[in-house]
C-alpha cells in the first residue's frame, strides 16, 4: 500500500508539507460550505439520473457526510488511513450501483462550485485550486476502488463468499453460545462476537442478499448485552438462523459444503491434515477436527463437543474416537434446516473419514 501511495503522490505532485496549506484552504471555504452543498444537491437533482440515488428526505444527512468527507480530505495526512477512507466511500457507491460516470459528474460539479468562490474572493484562488487538486486525487482513487470491487463481485470465486461468510457467522455464535444461552453478559464472549461481525463487513452484500443483515444482528447483540433475557436472546438467534429456512439458501450451502467435503476428504486421507502436527496431542487433534468441521459445515452445526463419555441423547451424530491411549466422543447437533437429513449424512461421512485417519495413525 505504501508504494501505491507514493506513486499517487508522484503522479499528482502531492507534497508531504502541504497539510498546513490544506488546513488553511479548509478554513477559507468553511463560511461557504453549506451554500456550496445546497447548490450541489440542487443541481444534482435537476438531472433525472441522480433522483433515484438521492432521496429528498436524506439530503440533510448526505450534506453532513459530504462536508465531513471534504474536511477529512483537507485535514488529514495523505496516507494509508486516508486512502482507506476514500476507498470505503467508493465501495458504498458501488453497493448502491451508482454509475461511475455519475460519480465523475459529481466531482466535476463540486469542483466547479468551489472554483466559483474565486469570483467573490479572488485572493483565495490558490487555495481553491489546491482543494480541487485533492478532489481529483480522491476521484481517481474512488474510480479505481469502484472497479476493483466490481471485478471482485464478478469473479467466480465471489460465489463462494456466501459459504465462507455464513460459516464464519455461525461459528462466531457457537464460540459464544454457552455464555449467551446462560443469559450472562460475558465481556470476552461479547467482544469476540462483535469482532467477528466486524471481520464479516467485506461480505456484507452477499450476506444481505441471502437475508443475513449484519447491522440487525449487531443491534440485537447490543440489546442482549444491555438486557440479557430470553426475548433478546431469541431475537439475536432468529436473526442468525432464520435465513436458513430459505430452501434456496440452504440448498446452495449444502451443495458448496458437499464440494468442500470432497476436498476435505482427500486432504484428510492423503495429507492427514488433522494429524500432521509435529507434537500431536489429543488437544491438537480435537482442535484440527473442530476447525475442519467448522470450515465445511459451520452454518449447519448447532453444537459441536468432544466428550469423555457417550451421551445418551441430544446429538444427531456421535462418533467414538480412539487416539493412542485416549478415547473421546465427537458429538454434533445439526440445525433444523429444511434438508437436515441430507446434511447429517454428509457431516457423518466427513466425521467417519476423520475417525478412520485417527485410527490408522494410532496403529503406526
Amino acid at each position: 500500500m505504501n508504494a501505491k501511495i507514493e506513486l499517487i503522490k508522484e503522479i499528482y505532485q502531492l507534497q508531504d508539507d502541504d497539510l498546513k496549506k490544506r488546513k488553511e484552504a479548509l478554513q477559507k471555504i468553511e463560511p461557504y460550505v453549506n451554500e456550496i452543498m445546497d447548490k450541489f444537491y440542487e443541481k444534482l437533482l435537476q438531472k433525472e439520473e441522480f433522483t433515484k440515488f438521492i432521496p429528498v428526505e436524506r439530503i440533510p444527512e448526505l450534506k453532513r457526510k459530504q462536508i465531513k468527507f471534504v474536511a477529512q480530505l483537507l485535514s488529514k495526512p495523505f496516507d494509508e488511513e486516508l486512502y482507506n477512507k476514500i476507498a470505503k466511500v467508493a465501495i458504498a457507491h458501488y453497493h448502491i450501483r451508482l454509475d461511475p460516470i455519475l460519480l465523475s459528474y459529481g466531482y466535476h460539479l463540486l469542483s466547479e462550485l468551489i472554483l466559483e468562490l474565486s469570483q467573490k474572493e479572488p485572493a483565495i484562488l490558490p487555495y481553491l485550486k489546491l482543494i480541487i487538486k485533492y478532489l481529483k486525487v480522491s476521484e481517481e482513487i474512488m474510480k479505481e476502488e469502484y472497479f476493483s470491487q466490481k471485478t471482485l463481485a464478478e469473479s467466480p470465486y465471489r460465489a463462494n463468499d456466501l459459504f465462507i461468510a455464513v460459516n464464519s457467522l455461525h461459528m462466531a455464535y457457537i464460540r459464544c453460545k454457552s455464555s449467551f444461552e446462560a443469559l450472562k453478559v460475558d465481556k470476552e464472549a461479547k467482544e469476540l462476537f462483535k469482532k467477528s461481525l466486524e471481520e464479516l463487513k467485506e461480505y456484507k452484500d452477499v450476506l444481505e442478499e441471502a437475508g443475513f443483515h449484519l447491522a440487525t444482528i449487531k443491534r440485537f447483540c447490543t440489546q442482549f448485552s444491555n438486557e440479557p433475557n430470553e426475548k433478546n436472546l431469541g431475537a439475536l438467534k432468529n436473526a442468525i438462523i432464520k435465513p436458513l429456512n430459505n430452501i434456496n439458501v440452504t440448498a446452495y450451502l449444502s451443495l458448496t459444503s458437499s464440494l468442500a467435503t470432497m476436498r476435505a476428504m482427500t486432504d484428510i486421507v492423503y495429507t492427514r491434515s488433522i494429524i500432521n502436527d509435529t507434537k500431536l496431542t489429543i488437544e491438537t487433534v480435537q482442535h484440527n477436527m473442530y476447525k475442519l468441521l467448522s470450515e465445511n459445515y459451520g452454518w449447519a452445526i448447532e453444537a459441536l463437543e468432544f466428550l469423555e463419555n457417550e451421551p445418551e441423547e441430544g446429538y444427531d451424530i456421535v462418533k467414538y474416537m480412539s487416539f493412542e491411549e485416549s478415547v473421546f466422543f465427537l458429538c454434533i447437533k445439526v440445525r433444523d434446516v429444511v434438508n437436515k437429513l441430507y446434511v447429517v449424512e454428509a457431516i457423518d461421512l466427513l466425521a467417519e473419514a476423520m475417525k478412520l485417519t485417527i485410527y490408522i495413525k494410532s496403529k503406526e
